[in-house]
């Protein structure tokens, strides 16, 4: 890198030491997403080769007589994540064909997600920034700064020139959008609609009861599988939901989506009438919610230990025949029923597209559609920049997505429909959605469809649900938003809150504690001056 760049990058970061990176959450997301049968000749100098290495004319040299002349291979320094055991080496067969294929020289620092997010911290602060870096949580405070202070390249304008980047939903390079409207990285994408609550399909049918579509029909279901026996073993052993707390104190964790529906916001957040950006905390809905979920406990129509269980255990109790309603996505559900047919192979887990509140509007909340993005710094020059996008977007290619997550076909996997089949050469030559394919993602609607298993009439009908969640599913216009106020502000509200809400919940405080809680909030001068700066944000972010 120029050491000029270099000297103003290292002053810049120096600044940002004082600032924590905000740990993303870097979950693998087993997505096993399936290619189409398309393939990209894209390569990191935009130039392709055919299968038996003939050149293009455009690389032969220049005296006309054709010997064919290569250009020297591009070098990427890389720093991401890896999942399992051990990440593959350089001289691994995928990551030589790689090579090969866009050619390139790769040079590979990868991390343990134990400790990434502080290797980034480092290396961000450093200023000694590979050419591509994941970042976990590309809103955290450092990050946000040296962007907009243009520590990285600024993609938008270029994207367009890549055919398999462009495929990435709109929904997902938006919400990777900073408030200033600018895309500073290049999406890790994930699925976007992927499901929010279960029920016991075959408890239904037992019980002749319908497929619940709202909160009441709900709250029904939930009352017959507590009393009316829906396994059939003559005892009063079954609930309607289980659920668990999330374990950092910020949220009801399962429970959450039941508030939002209520609300009829994602997390709480929505656009008025008006056009306003508000926070539901204080509304009318959000009380009625607590008033469902407190009405619910104290008739024994949840698991009574919800308070204290992990999320573990709250799939167990599913799976043991003692719950039959769960919020989980469309993936865990067929974990879960998986789990219900070791013991009863007519157990079945439904997916529900969405549920309608008070508000008489179908709810169902939208994820943001990526986890991390990767970041390329100035440092970097323009020309190798575009070349880096190239080998991304092979990355983002069927071909490159099948070779850097599965490898070789009738070596590393088979393929049985949509499905990837791994071999034991696979696991040898460390080929997995968990080291390369983190790095080369490509987007899959269907990702939250698949799980490991998964019979294909279940897969099918997971499919046809997530077209459905598709046409009704909701935003949250909140994500990526950033008010000084409210980072300082909002954890120790929101500990506030769930711990109330939880009380609430268990019956040890009123509703009357709620109310007095909100009135107070309501004239909070954090809490109103963090909503006037989100919307100020948000207003800049929309090009208001």
């Amino acid at each position: 890198m120029k050491k000029s760049k270099l000297l103003s990058i290292r002053k810049m970061s120096a600044v940002l030491l004082v600032f924590t990176l905000a740990a993303g959450t870097l979950l693998a997301a087993c997505s096993n997403n399936s290619p189409n049968n398309t393939t990209s000749g894209s390569n990191v100098n935009n130039k392709t080769t055919n299968n038996t290495g003939n050149k293009p004319d455009d690389q032969k040299n220049g005296n006309g007589t054709g010997t064919a002349q290569q250009e020297e291979p591009t070098p990427i320094s890389i720093m991401t994540t890896f999942f399992g055991a051990e990440p593959p080496g350089p001289d691994n067969v995928i990551v030589k064909e790689i090579e090969k294929r866009t050619n390139t020289k790769l040079n590979i620092t990868w991390v343990s997600p134990n400790s990434y997010n502080e290797k980034v911290n480092v290396t961000l602060a450093s200023g000694d920034i590979p050419d591509l870096t994941l970042i976990g949580d590309n809103f955290a405070p450092n990050v946000r700064t040296m962007a907009e202070q243009g520590a990285f390249w600024e993609l938008e304008s270029y994207i367009k020139d890549y055919p398999s980047l462009s495929e990435y939903p709109k929904e997902a390079w938006d919400n990777s959008r900073y408030q200033d409207g600018k895309i500073y990285g290049v999406p890790r994408v994930r699925g976007l609609d992927g499901g929010m609550v279960s029920v016991r399909k075959d408890w239904l049918d037992k019980l002749k009861l319908p497929v619940p579509k709202t909160m009441d029909d709900l709250y029904n279901v939930m009352k017959a599988f507590t009393n009316d026996d829906p396994d059939g073993n003559g005892k009063k052993d079954t609930v309607g939901l289980v659920g668990s707390i999330g374990s950092d104190g910020l949220g009801l964790g399962s429970f959450a989506p039941i508030v939002n529906t209520f609300q009829n916001a994602n997390d709480g957040w929505k656009i008025d009438g008006s056009g306003k950006l508000v926070n539901m905390i204080t509304d009318k809905s959000t009380r009625d919610a607590l008033a469902w979920l407190s009405k619910a406990y104290k008739e024994g129509l949840i698991h009574s230990d919800f308070a204290t269980l992990k999320n573990t255990q709250a799939r167990e109790a599913v799976m043991a025949g003692k719950a039959g309603i769960a919020f989980e996505a469309a993936s865990a559900a067929w974990v879960m029923t998986e789990g219900i047919r070791a013991t009863n192979p007519s157990g079945d887990m439904l997916p529900l597209v969405s549920l309608t509140g008070p508000s008489g509007i179908p709810y169902i909340g939208k994820n943001v559609g990526y986890n991390g993005i990767f970041v390329i710094p100035k440092t970097v020059s323009e020309e190798k920049m575009k070349k880096i996008l190239s080998f991304l977007d092979f990355g983002a290619s069927a071909e490159g997505y099948e070779l850097g997550s599965y490898g070789f076909k009738d070596i590393h996997f088979t393929k049985d429909g949509d499905f990837y089949v791994q071999t034991e050469q696979a696991k040898k030559d460390i080929v997995s959605t968990s080291a390369i394919g983190q790095i080369f993602t490509r987007y899959d609607k269907y990702a939250y469809a698949k799980a490991p298993n998964v019979p294909a009439d279940y897969y099918n009908r997971n499919k046809g649900i997530i077209d459905e969640i598709g046409k009704v599913s909701v935003s949250n216009p909140s994500f990526g938003l950033y008010s000084e106020t409210w980072t300082k502000y909002r954890n120790d509200l929101l500990k506030k809150v769930t711990d109330l809400q939880v009380k609430i919940m268990l019956g040890t405080e009123s509703l009357d504690k709620w109310d007095a809680f909100t009135k107070e909030l309501a004239s909070d001068p954090n809490w109103n001056k963090s909503l006037e700066e989100l919307n100020s944000a948000y207003n800049k972010k929309a090009g208001k």
